[in-house]
């Protein structure tokens, strides 16, 4: 069973690689923060990045624990890990919370491919509100808390989805 981790700053193409995957055949598990943020909209709570990082991340925690745990094929890609909640919380100067620290050290993936900022796909959208700049800062600190966490973060080259794509596979397969 491998567990591997599409990571990178809000729109650098983690989910168009998600998606590729899952239509080639892979075990996928979309990205809980999205859904997390839509519910939050609906219900009209403060709990959604902008407004309580904290309260948001608890509740994006329980949900990627839940990924973790359904795990059924001998690969499965996740689009973001646990750590990435340290990141966007070192992000807006948050603590830590004891739940995170303990998932995030005991449940621990096989591999961490992560995708740097680019600004000719970046978008914003009702979900994703940051600007570029602070893409380029949420990366730096996604790709510091996998580092501490012992992760070596192996870095997807900009190019097309396709070849984005292929170059996790063909590394994935040695």
């Amino acid at each position: 069973m491998q567990r591997v981790v599409i990571t990178g700053g809000p729109s650098s193409g983690k989910t168009s690689i998600i998606d590729t995957l899952e239509k080639d055949g892979y075990a996928v598990f979309q990205e809980v923060a999205r859904k997390v943020i839509q519910k939050q909209l609906k219900l009209g709570t403060n709990k959604v990045p902008w407004d309580d990082v904290s309260a948001f991340s608890k509740l994006v925690l329980k949900d990627q624990i839940t990924q973790w745990n359904s795990i059924e094929n001998t690969v499965a890609f996740y689009d973001r890990g646990i750590p990435d909640i340290i990141g966007y919380l070192n992000h807006g100067n948050k603590q830590l919370f004891s739940a995170l620290k303990e998932a995030s050290s005991r449940l621990r993936y096989d591999f961490v491919f992560i995708l740097p900022p680019w600004r000719t796909i970046y978008t914003t959208d009702q979900e994703r509100r940051e600007d570029f700049k602070s893409a380029e800062l949420i990366f730096e600190e996604i790709k510091m808390a996998y580092k501490k966490l012992n992760y070596s973060p192996i870095t997807v080259p900009i190019g097309s989805v396709q070849e984005r794509t292929r170059f996790i596979i063909d590394w994935l397969n040695g």
